[in-house]
């Protein structure tokens, strides 16, 4: 299975035009993030949980490369969290809903929409985590520099 999300998330990577220099590590980030989810759904009950510490792992992944690489975080970003998006799921939801089979389009539905909600729970988690940080150490980057002029004045 992991041959096959490498794949898949290889061939994502080359479908958005992620640069030669970043697909590789791109395409790892969405191994890595499938497997994690796949690791925790054989351990955890549902499907929220799991998903949503996939998700983070995958958030965090993201903005950690586009810091070291230089490069907007959705470049790593999508191609990680794609293997978490539930096809079959979605698939299954409409086949059922145009079949005319209520009750299967809802239990699909519902599995689709926990993968969903898990998967917003951890990007939401991670980009206000990394918001909040950005703005203190600009407030903190702002009163330093303050300081340091009222010093200087002092000094001179």
């Amino acid at each position: 299975m992991i041959v096959v999300t490498f794949v898949a998330a290889l061939g994502f990577a080359l479908f958005f035009n992620v640069n030669r220099r970043h697909v590789l590590i791109a395409t790892l980030g969405g191994v890595l993030t499938w497997s994690i989810d796949y690791v925790l759904m054989m351990y955890l009950d549902g499907i929220f949980i799991p998903c949503v510490i996939a998700s983070v792992f995958a958030a965090i992944y993201a903005e950690v490369l586009a810091r070291v690489t230089r490069t907007p975080v959705v470049v790593f970003f999508i191609i990680a969290v794609i293997p978490l998006i539930p096809g079959r799921g979605l698939y299954y939801t409409m086949y059922n809903a145009v079949s005319g089979n209520g009750a299967a389009c809802l239990e699909f539905g519902e599995m689709t929409m926990f993968y969903a909600a898990g998967i917003a729970t951890g990007i939401c988690v991670v980009t206000a985590t990394v918001q909040i940080w950005n703005i203190w150490a600009a407030d903190k980057a702002r009163r330093l520099a303050k300081m340091m002029r009222k010093q200087a004045r002092h000094r001179g």
